[in-house]
């Protein structure tokens, strides 16, 4: 993240964006607190993904002996067939018959899909790798472990999709594809092929009747509505759901369905034709009769159902996770819909009906799943209202400007994703079930957000991917979506700038300098736009900017800056904005170089010209605002500073919105601001939101965000929390090692701070024993020995049982505080001793304990309740 938008090589050396510690630091050589990894062996066997459950009146089929033809299946057919289901069902067999080791189920509608759900499954075969690396090394562990596993690839849309990521043919491991595409030929001559298809009439008959089971009056006209479905698995179980909620017949369903089915041919038949034409796999001849079966169905749905199964559609990749809909974006659209108040508890009510009704179904993986032919008609009915509200709102004349298209949901679905997606680090297997769900709204909303401005869902979805370390995927994905906004919103739209920077800095992961790439576009534009071309000057500016800020206090260095600005000024005028932007890339450039008063004077310039040229809410106008800001911090003018900073804020959320890079920026510098002044603890909760707006929007590995987690580490440490600071800079460490080079100025200010807390947290348990042997001199020597010792060899395994002592000799109740606190830092060096499962048991001990005895506010119970949030990650992760 930059300060305020200069070229990406820059990186602000302002002084307040690390808070400093005021003490000299203690050098040592840095050890990371990782325990040694468990042998994959010890964690299985294993599940990973989310499994299906079973359908109701699931019945094994004959085609379901194909799956034991081969090490390689693929279940093929159209959709509504049961391929998903004949696959859960396998899987499901030979799990509980004890066959299998492991078990990974990856919903494969992307490519990217099926390399997250490969992350996944080698995280939880302890592969220390990220990335495409790590997918390489679970297909070659695949290929060498004696264990039985099994992997499913559910609902496949491409066979392309599975280029060089087959699974490998192994003696004790076995692969389903199940796909839509009839291009399975692609897969190979020994991929064994069963074609799925609908029920024979015996079979469909008995469903229906087995489905009825008790209530033999309900199955009358059962073998005629068989005959009129044509065996087809999806309508036959939609008829028995309807038949069961409403206590009919088959043969009152039949009348309906068939009357159904000629109201809807009119509209949604066209529909097919032209706005929505059938996907691969969704045969053109069950069209009509499955649109009638879901339109039956949905008659079922009052109340919030209907709009909730609306949100759903838009975004179900193969499963919703349940925490989507629990979020304040659904809320407020739900609120919207109803003119009426609408919470979590009047969702979760409607998802349960959805569920009874047989329209959603719910598993134990708190995932919610559509059909894809149910979601097909939801959307289908969607697109239908919306058609019909523009028609309504459409000018009689042929001159007045056309209406959009309404929104449906799009943004508030989009709003709950952002809100709903775990942090990096979280749960793999929930960021590839978020990341489908991204895509499959964007497949379906693309144009609707570039209508309106994008939307930040589809910076997530990249962020998602660099998160998990594929870096040559997030390249692609950001440079189509900077494209797109180019195209869609002009290249200085704070959206395209924004999305611009996150390409950057994936590119500066892949290749680290991006100079030459500059160099390269500008010799480019140069010889096919002309040397005076805006495009080719802007460029021009780029590239000196990133050769003067190498050496900022060389004045021969922004020599080229200003011969730019001289064209500029000569071509496109005194007030154009990329005129105005290279004079604020002089003045920055005062900054690199330390001359803060110099620096605060051009700046003062530049914002007075900006102001009356570009406007106060410009983007770059509030860049120059906040780059101001932070060179009074720096001189020490802190007169009214908190004012200025929180209208800043206020102006870049209005403007550039709550999650730009600027505003978040902003809100972490009026923090390290307060923090500066003494006011740790009044902070310490907005520095924590703070981070996690971080970790959620921009990633936990971006440089910004573990520039924020070292402040929450150095205010943990200044208010006595030693083992939790420890912790912050531990994981801030890791990522460190991942993303930044050893000579990186970030990489050195973590591992000083890492070093510094470090030794502090492993001697603070000396106060403690100097008190309680203060009389005994050899004791005390022995222990500060093994201390020396533990903090020599990183043992804190050692520090556990030390603190663990303390207890041991203490006669306090559990639940005095001094006996808590103890408790608690013994806990946190447990779970930096590669124990975060047993730190997170006692740490929700200590928690209830403190909440009960100091209450919820107290600096302790605070203390320990981030402590367990902390560790609940780091257990998930392991």
């Amino acid at each position: 993240m930059r300060a305020a938008g200069p070229a990406p090589s820059a990186t602000p050396p302002l002084g307040f964006r690390d808070i400093e510690a005021g003490r000299d630091f203690i050098v040592t050589i840095h050890q990371r607190f990782t325990a040694p990894p468990s042998p994959p062996e010890e964690n299985l066997p294993r599940r990973i993904g989310a499994v299906p459950p079973r359908a109701e009146g699931f019945r094994e089929r004959a085609v379901a002996a194909d799956l034991d033809a081969g090490p390689a299946v693929v279940l093929a057919g159209y959709s509504g067939m049961g391929k998903t289901q004949l696959a859960v069902g396998y899987a499901e067999r030979l799990w509980e018959a004890g066959e299998l080791d492991l078990l990974v189920w990856v919903t494969a509608g992307s490519r990217d899909a099926i390399r997250l759900g490969y992350l996944a499954a080698a995280q939880a075969v302890r592969i220390e790798a990220t990335g495409d690396e790590a997918v390489g090394r679970f297909l070659t562990w695949l290929a060498e472990t004696p264990l039985r596993w099994l992997i499913v690839l559910d609902e496949l849309s491409s066979t392309g999709d599975l280029r060089d990521l087959w699974p490998p043919r192994h003696a004790s491991g076995r692969t389903v594809v199940t796909t839509r595409s009839a291009k399975v030929d692609a897969l190979g001559e020994d991929v064994h092929v069963a074609v799925v298809g609908g029920f024979d009439d015996r079979e469909a008959v008995a469903y229906l009747r087995e489905r009825q089971e008790g209530r033999p009056q309900r199955t009358e006209g059962a073998a005629e509505l068989a005959g009129e479905l044509a065996g087809f698995p999806l309508l036959l179980a939609h008829a028995a759901h309807y038949v069961a909620s409403r206590d009919t017949t088959y043969a009152a369903y039949r009348r309906l369905w068939s009357a159904r089915r000629q109201q809807v041919i009119p509209r949604h038949s066209s529909l097919a034709r032209t706005n929505m034409p059938l996907q691969p796999g969704f045969g053109s001849f069950a069209h009509i009769d499955v649109v009638a079966a879901c339109s039956l169905s949905l008659d079922l749905a009052s109340g919030l159902i209907r709009p909730v199964l609306d949100l759903a559609a838009l975004v179900d990749g193969g499963a919703v996770p349940l925490t989507f809909f629990g979020t304040s974006a659904v809320a407020r659209h739900l609120t919207a819909v109803q003119g009426r108040t609408v919470d979590a508890n009047d969702v979760r009510d409607a998802l349960a009906q959805a569920h009874r009704f047989g329209l959603a179904t719910i598993d134990a993986h708190r995932m919610l799943r559509l059909d894809p032919w149910m979601r097909r008609v939801l959307l289908e009915y969607l697109l239908l209202a919306a058609r019909d509200e523009r028609e309504r709102n459409m000018p009689n004349d042929w001159v007045s400007p056309r209406p959009d298209r309404p929104d449906m949901g799009e943004r508030a679905a989009g709003d709950a994703l952002v809100e709903a997606w775990p942090g990096a680090g979280g749960d793999p297997v929930g960021n590839q079930v978020f990341f489908a769900a991204a895509m499959a709204l964007r497949g379906w909303a693309d144009d609707q957000f570039w209508l309106n401005r994008g939307h930040p869902v589809l910076i997530r979805a990249g962020t998602a991917l660099k998160d998990a370390g594929l870096l040559d995927a997030a390249a692609v994905y950001f440079q189509y979506l900077h494209g797109t906004a180019h195209r869609r919103l002009g290249a200085d739209h704070h959206e395209t700038r924004s999305i611009h920077s996150h390409l950057l800095t994936v590119r500066s992961l892949i290749v680290r300098d991006d100079i030459t790439a500059l160099e390269e576009l500008l010799a480019e534009q140069t010889r096919t736009l002309g040397p005076r071309h805006r495009k080719t000057l802007e460029t021009r500016s780029q590239v000196a900017f990133a050769h003067a800020s190498a050496a900022p206090g060389d004045r021969g260095g922004a020599e080229e800056l200003r011969h730019v600005l001289a064209e500029q000024r000569h071509v496109l005028g005194r007030n154009d904005q990329d005129t105005l932007f290279t004079r604020y890339l002089l003045g920055y450039l005062r900054v690199m170089a330390g001359d803060v008063d110099g620096a605060t004077r051009e700046l003062k310039k530049v914002l007075k010209d900006q102001r009356r040229a570009l406007g106060f809410d410009h983007a770059r106008t509030l860049d120059t605002r906040q780059v101001l800001a932070q060179l009074r911090v720096s001189r020490g003018d802190t007169s009214g500073i908190d004012k200025l900073l929180r209208e800043l804020a206020e102006d870049q959320k209005r403007v550039l919105g709550r999650n730009s890079e600027q505003a978040l920026l902003t809100r972490h510098n009026l923090v390290a601001v307060r923090i500066n002044r003494g006011e740790t603890a009044e902070a310490l909760t907005e520095l924590e939101e703070v981070l996690a707006d971080f970790t959620r929007v921009y990633g936990a590995d971006h440089r910004e965000t573990l520039a924020v987690r070292r402040n929450l580490a150095f205010a943990y440490g200044e208010l006595g929390d030693q083992v939790g600071a420890l912790a912050e800079l531990d994981l801030t460490m890791e990522y460190a090692h991942r993303v930044f080079s050893p000579d990186d100025k970030d990489f050195r200010t973590t591992r000083d701070r890492l070093d510094h807390h470090r030794h502090r947290a492993y001697w603070q348990v000396m106060d403690e024993y100097e008190r309680d042997w203060e009389s005994d001199a050899r004791l005390l020597s022995q222990m500060k020995a093994t201390i020396s010792a533990w903090y020599f060899h990183n043992d804190a395994d050692g520090m556990a049982r030390a603190w663990e002592f303390l207890l041991s000799e203490s006669a306090a109740p559990r639940d005095a505080e001094g006996t808590l606190s103890v408790r608690r830092i013994a806990a946190c060096w447990r779970g930096l001793g590669g124990d975060p499962a047993r730190a997170v048991a006692e740490l929700e001990q200590v928690l209830d304990g403190c909440a009960a005895v100091l209450g919820s506010e107290h600096l302790l119970t605070r203390f320990t309740r981030r402590n367990l949030a902390f560790w609940r990650s780091r257990a998930g992760r392991a």
